[in-house]
């Protein structure tokens, strides 16, 4: 497949995607809908295809538990006859076995579903449940911004990614660079704009899009706008993941605003969430790269964070 054919194919995709969302968002009763096709889809799926919706999949786990003794006999003449006879025969075994493994199932299917609720509870508690529609998003950087990111972009080692694109920003100024550029949001409509302009951004959650990605794919990744929503653990874990899908000589560049200079309604509602320059570049230095903390003159971001890895 020919670039131009494959950016054709991302454009496409990509209204198509942004127009789904724009519905969803102006349409409650689609979004039923949408639900009701999921909890059908779980319905009948085989296991591990249904995705991650929590509740659906304890329900199928339920389900599943139940162990029959009544195996079916098929409908061939003779046949038919025969497995009824050995099931008769091994009936009063079966019976035995699947009433303990079932008396076992349902114990630990109802233990499962009681660790999920205290999950819950301790997410709540502890204030990591989604407050996105409580808090305006993260706005896409700036020019300037874009222009110091462009400028430490490992030029020559490979492709760049843009984690959290927004619009393409960022994106066009590496692109502009000569460097092969793609950006990844999980906002379909924002990205919308950049793709109409002729970039290749993508509709998908970064960090699943990473975790995807095969060893040594990118010369740089890029990390903004949803890096300010991770935690510690979460941060960690996610440079941990460019260490390897990005090149020896490789950079991972990190575009956040410092926590401490968050407006009281922010810092509430993003409580234990995001990290300053200086805490990513310390992380970046704990898994062995070279960091480099790079001053922005921008109204938001007062630094980059620039990572280069062994």
């Amino acid at each position: 497949m020919t670039d131009d054919a494959a950016a054709y194919i991302n454009r496409v995709r990509a209204e198509i995607e942004a127009e789904a969302e724009l519905r969803r968002r102006r349409d409650p009763a689609l979004q039923r809908r949408e639900r009701e096709i999921e909890r059908a889809w779980v319905e009948v799926a085989p296991p591990g295809a249904a995705g991650s919706a929590r509740e659906l999949l304890l329900d199928r786990a339920e389900r599943l538990a139940l162990i029959d003794a009544d195996v079916p006999l098929g409908e061939r003449p003779g046949i038919r006859q025969v497995k009824g006879l050995i099931r008769k025969g091994v009936y009063w075994y079966l019976r035995y076995v699947t009433d303990q493994l079932n008396a076992l199932s349902n114990v630990l299917t109802r233990l499962l579903r009681r660790i999920d609720e205290r999950v819950g509870a301790l997410e709540d508690a502890v204030a990591l449940a989604d407050t996105r529609d409580l808090v305006d998003p993260v706005p896409e950087a700036g020019p300037a911004v874009a222009a110091a990111v462009a400028e430490h972009v490992s030029a020559g080692r490979g492709r760049a990614v843009v984690l959290g694109c927004g619009s393409g920003r960022l994106a066009r100024a590496i692109h502009e660079r000569g460097v092969p550029t793609h950006g990844v949001d999980a906002d379909a409509v924002a990205i919308l704009p950049g793709v109409r302009d002729g970039l290749d951004l993508r509709a998908g959650d970064p960090r699943t899009y990473l975790d995807e990605a095969p060893p040594d794919a990118f010369g740089t990744v890029v990390a903004a706008g949803f890096v300010e929503d991770l935690g510690p653990s979460a941060a960690q874990r996610l440079l941990e993941r460019c260490a390897t899908v990005v090149v020896s000589g490789g950079s991972t560049i990190v575009v956040t605003a410092d926590p401490a200079d968050r407006s009281a309604v922010e810092r509430d509602l993003r409580a234990g969430r995001g990290l300053a320059p200086a805490t990513w570049r310390h992380l970046g230095e704990r898994l062995g790269c070279t960091a480099e903390t790079v001053a922005v003159d921008d109204p938001r971001i007062d630094n980059l964070v620039v990572l280069r890895h062994p």
